[in-house]
């Protein structure tokens, strides 16, 4: 059995991710652990052009712009279990990053939701969830 040490929750303003925030708060008030909210800033190709010519800074306040109503958004989802949660932002591919995420915390369980994409969207460019699933190497918990 694994032995857990934090729960995280990767957020992205989507329904689905507000529900898996909200399992994971509630988890984590029940065991104790505490709960990580994850942003991924997606870094797509024409996203990494105009990060180019940014400065570190810049890039920094970006993240932070985009990030802070989906932080947002998340806090009110745990808001009712009355955990007390940390906040980082990833840069790059999400499922890359949460399935990185993953490996290098073999002792944290990732509370993900099943869907956070358009169904268009997800027959396109295929499920995060799922790839995370698939490949991670530790606990990964789907919440629909």
């Amino acid at each position: 059995m694994i032995e857990i040490d934090e729960i995280a929750v990767p957020v992205d303003g989507s329904e689905g991710a507000s529900r898996a925030a909200a399992f994971a708060a509630r988890l984590a008030a029940a065991t104790g652990k505490p709960l990580r909210l994850i942003y991924v800033f997606p870094a797509t190709p024409m996203t990494l052009i105009g990060l180019a010519s940014m400065s570190a800074e810049q890039i920094k306040q970006a993240e932070a712009d985009a990030s802070r109503e989906i932080f947002e958004r998340a806090r009110a989802a745990v808001a009712d279990a009355g955990v007390e949660t940390t906040e980082q932002i990833l840069l790059g591919d999400p499922a890359n990053e949460l399935i990185g995420y993953v490996n290098q915390h073999p002792r944290s369980l990732l509370v993900m939701g099943r869907r956070g994409l358009s169904p268009i969207q997800s027959l396109l460019l295929g499920s995060v969830s799922e790839k995370v699933a698939r490949h991670a190497h530790g606990a990964v918990t789907l919440v629909n």
